[in-house]
C-alpha cells in the first residue's frame, strides 16, 4: 500500500488537528504496514519523501515568534507565506471570493500533482479534499459550521456550508473522531454509515502528572504556582464559552478567585474582541494571567500543574484537551453535550454548557473539595489510557486498506 498524506495543517501552534496530522504522519512514516508514503506541503508543486519530511517539520515547528501577550519569545512561528495571505485575507473586503479563489487554485495544483502518483492512496486530514482520480480519505473533525454557524466568520461558513457535501462525496472512505460525530456526518451530510469510520484520537506520553519539583521552572516563568490555577487551553473564539465560562469565574467567592486564579493558554481566534476585555479586566484584578501561546515543551507542565481544567465548549468533535488534561492527572469540567462525555467517560466532571450557574457550582465544588479533585485525578488518568495514538495510526492504516479495495 501506498499512501501520500496531506501536512499543510501541521503549524504552530500545534492545536487539536495540526497534532493529530503531526502524529499521524510520524507514526505512518515507521509503519511496517505501509509500503511507501509520501507527503504533500504548500506550495503543492512536490512530493516530500520521509526524509525530506523529517527537516521540513522541524523547520516549520521550530523557529522562534514573540508571543503577542507576554512580549516574549516562544518557539512557535507561523510559516510566513500563509501568514502573509491570512493577513490580507482577514484585512480585505470579499473575503468569500478569498477563500474561494485560494481552494480552487489549491485544488489544481493538487490535482496536477496527484495525477502523476495514481496508484497512491491520498489523505486529507483536515476536512478540505480536492475531486481526484485517486482512491481517498478525509478526516472530518466536526461539523460545526452547519451545527453553529454563528461560532464562526460568515465567509467561513459560506464555503464550508456547500463544500463540505463535495468532500463527502469525493472521498472514497471518511474518518472521523467520535461515534458522535458519525452520526453528525449520517444525519446532516446524508453518508452512508458504512463509509464512514471512527478513528479516535490519542494522548502522548509527555501528557501524564509531574511533581512541584518537576515542573517549578516552567511556573515561574509564567509566573504561576504549583496547584495554585484554574486552567483553560483553547483557541480564544465563540465556540469554546469563553464568556459564560469567565463569568462563571466572576460568580465565584473573591478568595477562591484569589487563591486560584484563571490560566488562559491559547491564540486569539474569531471575534475574541470582547472576550479579551473581560479578561484584561480580570488580569487588573489579579484575579487572571493571559498566557497566549505557549512553548510546547511547556504545556505538560502547565497541565499537571493545574487545579482544574476547564473546557465547557459548546460543540465538538473530539475535545482533544480534555483527553491531554485527564492523562495529566488533573481533575476535568467540561460540557455534557457532543462528543465530550464520549471521551471524558468516568472522568470528568460534566455540566450544561449553557448554565453559568451550573459550570459556577461544578468549579466552586472542585476547587473546595480536595477528596473530589483526588478522585476525578485517579479517574481521568484511567480514562485517558483508553487513547493511544499507536492505535489511531493502527486504525487508520485499516482505513487505508478498504479504501484501496
Amino acid at each position: 500500500m501506498k499512501v501520500i498524506l496531506d501536512i499543510e495543517c501541521i503549524k504552530p501552534p500545534l492545536t487539536g488537528i495540526g497534532r493529530y496530522a503531526h502524529v499521524l504522519a510520524l507514526d505512518l512514516k515507521d509503519s511496517a504496514l505501509v509500503e511507501e508514503i509520501q507527503f504533500i506541503a504548500p506550495p503543492y508543486t512536490s512530493l516530500l519523501s520521509v526524509t525530506d519530511v523529517e527537516n521540513y517539520l522541524e523547520a516549520r515547528l521550530s523557529s522562534r515568534k514573540t508571543n503577542q501577550f507576554t512580549g516574549k519569545e516562544s518557539n512557535i512561528q507561523w510559516w510566513q507565506p500563509r501568514s502573509f495571505l491570512r493577513l490580507i485575507k482577514d484585512n480585505i473586503p470579499f473575503r468569500s471570493f478569498l477563500r474561494a479563489g485560494y481552494y480552487s487554485l489549491k485544488n489544481k495544483q493538487y490535482c496536477k500533482l496527484m495525477s502523476k502518483y495514481p496508484q497512491y492512496v491520498f489523505h486529507s486530514p483536515n476536512f478540505h479534499l480536492a475531486l481526484m482520480s485517486n482512491k481517498s480519505v478525509v478526516t472530518i473533525h466536526d461539523l460545526s459550521v452547519l451545527r453553529h454557524p454563528e461560532c464562526h466568520p460568515e465567509d467561513r461558513t459560506d464555503f464550508w456550508s456547500k463544500e463540505i457535501y463535495k468532500v463527502a462525496e469525493r472521498a472514497t472512505k471518511i474518518i472521523t473522531v467520535s461515534e458522535f460525530q458519525k452520526q453528525e456526518i449520517i444525519e446532516l451530510l446524508g453518508v452512508d454509515a458504512d463509509k464512514i469510520h471512527v478513528v479516535y484520537l490519542g494522548v502522548e506520553s509527555k501528557f501524564r502528572p509531574y511533581n512541584q519539583e518537576d515542573s517549578q521552572d516552567v511556573l515561574q516563568k509564567y509566573g504561576l504556582e504549583y496547584k495554585q490555577y484554574s486552567l483553560v487551553v483553547s483557541t480564544i473564539e465563540p465556540r469554546k464559552n469563553f464568556i459564560r465560562l469567565l463569568k462563571a469565574f466572576e460568580q465565584l467567592p473573591k478568595s477562591m478567585r484569589r487563591s486560584y486564579p484563571l490560566a488562559v493558554v491559547g491564540d486569539k481566534g474569531w471575534m475574541s474582541g470582547e472576550i479579551h476585555k473581560v479578561i484584561t479586566g480580570l488580569i487588573e484584578k489579579k484575579e487572571a494571567v493571559r498566557l497566549g501561546y505557549v512553548d510546547e515543551a511547556d504545556l505538560p507542565y502547565l497541565y499537571a500543574s493545574a487545579t482544574v481544567f476547564l473546557y465547557p465548549s459548546i460543540y465538538e468533535g473530539f475535545g482533544l484537551p480534555v483527553l491531554e488534561a485527564m492523562a495529566s492527572g488533573t481533575p476535568v469540567l467540561t460540557s455534557n453535550t457532543s462528543s465530550l462525555p464520549e471521551v471524558a467517560g468516568e472522568g470528568c466532571l460534566l455540566i450544561d454548557p449553557y448554565s453559568i450557574e451550573d459550570i459556577t457550582t461544578a468549579w466552586q465544588n472542585i476547587l473546595g473539595d480536595l477528596a473530589l479533585r483526588e478522585e476525578l485525578s485517579e479517574a481521568g488518568i484511567i480514562q485517558a489510557k483508553k487513547f493511544s495514538w499507536q492505535r489511531c495510526a493502527q486504525q487508520t492504516i485499516e482505513v487505508y486498506e478498504k479504501a484501496e479495495r
